[in-house]
């Protein structure tokens, strides 16, 4: 009997603690919610609940009902795992991902799920080897050929990804993520009209907001492709009333933020624990808004035999005592250098012998002051673009849908000049040795005068291979995983003159 079958057959019990974490007996809490006492009948409901909250955006809700299901039901388990997976909680996503796998081994999407817990861990290769366990078994599962083509993109095999998400796609024809990747795994010609016709009429069906979401951008990149830019635009703003529908984003939760990030780190307070600072120079710390440049400076960089490039980690964000005035000078000092092990933890499980290692969480620049304060010696890299490029770059993308992150083309504005705002600080009291920004435009303009700055700026002699970072085989884990295997290319340049009569509220960005 499985772990999760034996907490099923006693839980949840009518005066054990909640499984919710309220911290209240189950009888007092859930149970009375659901109005159901035998433990499946709780587990049924509970998951239902969380169904709803789920589909409806009320993610703690989903949460709280997901994790009584889960103490019968797997596939509660993995639902937990999605959602941790989309919040960034990788840790939690991998726990819940491996207890769905280990609650039914024998089902197909519970062996999905050991897949995405291995990938959240890195294993990229025990992942793909799983994978292909299951497709031997189960070669017509829709899952199995979307996930197993997202994989072959980060690769850069391209052409077998296409397949992957074909016989996805063959298997469910309405597979909404499946037709995301597969328009950004190459560029469209006319010739891909019947494609763009399938879409089309899985809008027309899609039942769920999500899925319309990713459809809606799949529409909207194909159309790009076609130079029929109003009806790309046209797509776009559909998406974002989806995503509206998904997430509200708090303007004011992000002022109150970026105030007390400004209130906090002073010069003062920055020098202070400066010297409580660990010494390594192992970090590179490459920020700035989603769709900067990011990806293409960690791909020149992690080309250099002495750089391994982590992608995106989620180390420093919950870092609160180092804004709490109320905690102690030990309490900073011990905070500083429990971040310190956790990031380099973090790093070191990338690479154990890379003299720098790379981490392009975009939204690290919200905690450039904190990263400064942890590794004095560590280099923040600042990706600067044009900010209409930059914002209709983002309005393109599929990004999970989240409270702190705007929805529509107006909060986008706002968030845009709230994070310049903060930069604008961050620039000012950072060391100009360690604080180092580059512009997209610069780096396509002159590739090897910026990387030959790259290099520099982290310390490290000079190597030819940054030179061609669209041969640099390492897993690529983004949005924009084919563009960053082609040589590097002005077009994206100014792209939002292109769209310049249907921008709406993104020409608020313009330069004066």
């Amino acid at each position: 009997m499985t772990a999760q079958a034996q907490r099923a057959d006693s839980a949840p019990g009518r005066n054990d603690p909640c499984a919710c974490g309220s911290g209240r007996k189950f009888k007092h809490c859930c149970a009375r919610t659901v109005g159901a006492s035998a433990p499946g009948g709780v587990a049924q409901a509970e998951f239902r609940r969380g169904s709803v909250a789920e589909r409806a955006g009320r993610l703690k809700e989903a949460i709280t009902a997901y994790r009584v299901a889960a103490l019968v039901l797997p596939q509660a388990s993995s639902r937990l795992g999605h959602i941790f997976a989309g919040l960034g909680r990788r840790s939690e996503a991998v726990a819940a991902f491996r207890a769905a796998a280990d609650g039914s081994p024998g089902d197909p999407d519970r062996g999905m799920d050991l897949v995405r817990a291995l990938l959240l861990s890195g294993d990229d290769i025990a992942a793909e080897a799983q994978l292909r366990l299951v497709l031997e078994r189960y070669p017509r599962n829709s899952d199995a050929q979307w996930l197993h083509g997202r994989i072959l993109t980060e690769w850069g095999r391209f052409d077998e990804a296409a397949e992957c998400y074909e016989r996805s796609l063959s298997a469910a024809p309405d597979k909404a993520g499946a037709f995301y990747d597969l328009v950004r795994s190459r560029r469209l010609t006319k010739a891909d009209q019947p494609l763009i016709d399938r879409m089309s009429a899985t809008l027309r069906k899609a039942s769920l907001a999500d899925e319309r979401l990713k459809v809606h951008l799949a529409m909207a990149k194909a159309l790009d492709d076609l130079d029929d830019h109003r009806g790309a635009m046209q797509q776009v703003i559909k998406a974002t009333q989806v995503r509206k529908s998904l997430a509200i984003f708090d303007r004011d939760a992000m002022v109150r933020h970026v105030d007390a990030l400004i209130e906090r780190f002073t010069p003062e307070f920055l020098a202070a624990r400066r010297r409580h600072g660990d010494a390594s120079d192992l970090p590179v710390m490459i920020i700035g808004m989603p769709r900067s440049g990011t990806t293409l400076v960690e791909q020149i960089l992690s080309s250099h035999s002495a750089v391994a490039g982590a992608g995106e980690l989620h180390v420093w964000s919950g870092r609160d005592p180092l804004l709490n005035s109320a905690v102690s000078e030990k309490g900073l000092a011990e905070s500083q250098a429990q971040t310190a092990r956790a990031c380099l933890d973090a790093l070191r499980s990338v690479s154990p012998t890379a003299d720098r290692v790379t981490d392009k969480n975009p939204f690290n620049f919200l905690s450039s002051g904190l990263i400064a304060a942890v590794f004095p010696r560590a280099t923040i890299i600042h990706c600067r673009r044009h900010p209409i490029d930059t914002c209709l770059s983002i309005a393109f993308t599929y990004l999970a849908p989240r409270s702190d992150f705007p929805a529509d083309l107006d909060d986008l504005v706002f968030y845009y000049r709230q994070y310049a705002r903060l930069m604008a600080h961050w620039r000012a009291i950072l060391p100009a040795e360690t604080f180092v920004e580059i512009g997209y435009e610069s780096l396509v303009a002159d590739p090897e005068g910026a990387a030959r700055r790259l290099v520099g700026a982290i310390g490290l002699p000079w190597d030819p291979a940054c030179l061609s970072p669209h041969e640099n085989k390492r897993t690529v884990k983004t949005n924009s995983a084919w563009q960053v295997r082609q040589p590097i290319y002005p077009t994206a340049v100014e792209r939002w003159r292109r769209y310049e009569p249907w921008l709406g509220p993104l020409r608020q960005l313009a330069p004066d």
